[in-house]
């Protein structure tokens, strides 16, 4: 006799995929890949038609490294990707890991799937779940998205049974292996709503991951720096293989910590045993989880009564576990945070919990959540005293900090000015932001990257109907930049020559054109550096008191750093979410701030 079919919750991750299976009669229950509930999202094209993932996708690598994606979900953007000279499309990339999900529910049950319940980040505009929904479409029936904050929030009101009274805020805290992502949900009597969110796409357990392994190697690298490299930089399949595996040993002793005090963690071709420590391990961690709590509080900065309206803390992705992670928020918010046994699990479960036509994109776009559709934006916490890249200098493009340069001794925190203003938070029509508080503040900088004006006197310009500085309506035309990018952990200015136009309409719209040659560079111990950005953005702008706003930002193309004439790494065009200072008189126009400056000419 057949039951009523099955549903199907699925957590698509940068790292890891995580799906929960939901039959009827019976408790819901993680599916199991290579007896394991996390599959790796990783995909490498094998040498005939066939898309891997998971295990399979490593173990190819290691053979094929120009065929592998290890974070197929951060190239939601690029529309296409080049994998051992096939080129398929993301959807492609992103059903891969999808129809392994839907095979390992086949080998378990013989009911049909009659619905799919589809995660998704908050701040992830039209595009990019358009995007994932058409992926899921060739591989899933009746596929539903959901917020994944909304998702986690559920899992632990209606499953861990926290208290959360209806009008109550909660801060979702959501801290995988590849990104951080932190939001403020609202408890109301349909479920949840989105009020703010925020993350860091170069902030998860992998960065502590590497700081074991850059702590490895100032231990026993100089031994051998010959071996080290083959370790950290490996050329053949062997080395790939024992540098996998060291990975994988740091990451192993890492989440053991969570239980014991001390571990040894092997470090193969030396073929020795390194002892490690919780203490050392919090150490190491330290800054990766202060950049998480910053953040954090940053977001509710920005959120009407901010840590006041908080009633709870939820903890969902592997790297949550970390006894330190709780310890930091309760000293930040002095809120204890509700972490489960297997936080991995909490937002696909969660999201087989909400009932169709609560928590999807509806529930995002009906807020003021910071969404900027087709953008990854770096949040305002972006280095923790580190230096803000970004700043009000300027419209800023952000790339973020590749884990493929770090690992080749690159570290990079990279923006570039190349219009005329940074994003502040998705506002709706109509708000008027204090500049002095919230989103509309602007911090400072101690990094200098080109002088500050001097001070001239306060001029009230004259403004259009929609708010838009009547100097400013025309076409523009970048002349010169400057701005701050970090390489190998030195503040670096990066120097460029325009081309860039931008456009600024009465009605409140500017548009921006990176097409016209928009390149800067440097020189860093002999070897010249370059950053390019290709693509167009548009925006609402309004002015008021020497600063401009922007919102409703829609954003494509790509960031390019060059080391040499070596692709460093790549980035979707995106926008910093600030204000920033201008100054416009007649056909000349500038921007300004504490990490660099640009300078307009009107074209007409």
């Amino acid at each position: 006799m057949r039951g009523t079919g099955a549903r199907l919750g699925i957590d698509f991750g940068t790292y890891n995929t995580v799906a929960v299976l939901a039959l009827a009669g019976r408790d819901p229950r993680p599916l199991l890949f290579d007896g394991s509930p996390l599959l790796r999202s990783a995909v490498c094209a094998d040498t005939g038609e066939r898309l891997l993932v998971g295990q399979d996708a490593l173990h190819t690598a290691l053979s094929l490294p120009q065929s592998y994606e290890p974070y197929p979900k951060r190239c939601v953007d690029e529309g296409t990707v080049l994998l051992g000279g096939r080129e398929m499309s993301v959807e492609e990339l992103f059903a891969a890991p999808l129809r392994r999900v839907a095979s390992e529910v086949r080998l378990v049950t013989s009911e049909p799937v009659t619905e799919a319940v589809l995660t998704y980040p908050a701040a992830w505009g039209t595009h990019r779940r358009g995007t994932l929904l058409a992926a899921a479409n060739k591989v899933l029936p009746t596929v539903r998205l959901v917020a994944e904050p909304v998702a986690a929030a559920n899992f632990f009101v209606e499953v861990a049974g926290r208290e959360l009274p209806v009008g109550q805020c909660a801060v979702v805290y959501d801290f995988g292996a590849g990104t951080f992502d932190v939001t403020v949900v609202r408890r109301d009597v349909d479920g949840f709503e989105v009020l703010a969110t925020e993350g860091l796409a170069d902030c998860g357990g992998l960065d502590i991951d590497a700081a074991i392994v850059e702590r490895i190697g100032a231990t026993i690298g100089s031994r051998d720096e010959t071996l080290w490299t083959r370790l950290t930089s490996p050329d053949t399949t062997s080395d790939r293989r024992a540098s996998q595996q060291l990975w994988a040993n740091a990451r192993a002793g890492k989440e053991m910590l969570t239980r014991s005090t001390t571990t040894l963690v092997h470090v193969p071709l030396f073929d020795v045993d390194l002892p490690l420590g919780r203490e050392e391990l919090e150490e190491l961690a330290e800054p990766v989880i202060a950049r998480t709590v910053s953040t954090t509080r940053a977001l509710l900065g920005r959120v009407t009564d901010g840590e006041s309206s908080v009633a709870a803390v939820f903890l969902s992705g592997g790297s949550s576990r970390m006894p330190a992670v709780a310890t930091a928020l309760h000293r930040a918010l002095d809120i204890a945070p509700s972490v489960v046994e297997q936080p991995e699990l909490v937002v696909a479960e969660g999201s087989l919990r909400i009932p169709p036509g609560s928590g999807g994109p509806a529930a995002v776009e009906a807020t003021d959540a910071t969404t900027v559709d087709s953008t990854a934006a770096l949040p305002t916490a972006e280095l923790a005293g580190a230096g803000r890249p970004g700043g009000r200098a300027g419209r800023w493009t952000s790339l973020r900090r590749s884990r493929r340069a770090r690992l080749v001794g690159v570290g990079l925190t990279v923006a570039g000015i190349v219009g005329a203003a940074t994003v502040t938070a998705s506002l709706a029509a109509g708000n008027d932001p204090d500049p002095g508080t919230g989103a509309g503040a602007a911090p400072t900088s101690s990094l200098s990257a080109g002088p500050s004006p001097s001070p001239t006197p306060v001029v009230t310009p004259t403004v259009t109907a929609a708010g838009v500085d009547s100097c400013m309506v025309g076409v523009w035309r970048l002349t010169s930049t400057q701005h701050t990018n970090k390489i190998d952990n030195r503040n670096v200015v990066f120097s460029g020559t325009g081309g860039t136009l931008q456009t600024y309409t009465a009605n409140g719209r500017v548009t921006l054109d990176f097409n016209k040659s928009q390149d800067s560079s440097a020189t860093v111990r002999g070897v010249k550096w370059r950053q390019r950005t290709r693509g167009t953005a548009s925006a609402n702008v309004y002015h008021r008191n020497g600063l401009e706003y922007v919102s409703n930002v829609r954003a494509k193309g790509t960031i390019t750093l060059y080391r040499g004439s070596s692709r460093n790494v790549t980035d979707p065009l995106s926008l910093v979410l600030e204000p920033s200072e201008y100054i416009c008189t007649g056909d000349t126009m500038r921007f300004f701030g504490g990490d660099g400056s640009s300078e307009w000419v009107r074209v007409r």
